[in-house]
């Protein structure tokens, strides 16, 4: 079974973060938002201005055991201020991760059945990010 590793520094050194299952449903690509202003004129011809393309990435958790939900609200405290985060898809893979942060802005893990939570987070590749994929 392939799981991530999420990666963060506190300030006093690295924290590797691997959660037990792994998110299900995972995009082979990260997916693409624009920010992009449209208008148009009175006779329908329409201008757009675009500031950029960015990279995002939904991870839906459905199978989180209670015993994860320390070492994910650690996680989310970071992340939910706005602090940067490297995510690696698969945790024995050191040659491919990228630089996030969180477009999510709340963290409410649901009830599965007992033991067991769920909840989806919405990543946006940092802009500058170092992106590094394996050859």
């Amino acid at each position: 079974m392939i799981v991530p590793t999420f990666i963060y520094n506190l300030g006093a050194g690295d924290i590797y973060f691997t959660p037990t299952w792994p998110p299900i449903g995972k995009q082979p690509l990260d997916g693409l938002e624009a920010t992009r202003h449209d208008s148009f004129t009175s006779t329908g011809i329409k201008q757009s201005v675009l500031e950029r393309v960015d990279d995002v990435m939904t991870l839906s958790f459905q199978f989180v055991p209670q015993s994860d939900l320390a070492a994910w609200k650690a996680f989310m405290t970071w992340a939910l201020a706005g602090n940067i985060f490297a995510y690696r898809p698969n945790s024995t893979d050191h040659t491919v991760w990228g630089e996030y942060t969180l477009d999510s802005m709340a963290w409410t893990p649901k009830f599965v059945c007992v033991g067991t939570f769920s909840f989806d987070i919405q990543c946006r590749l940092w802009v500058g990010a170092t992106v590094v994929s394996g050859s």
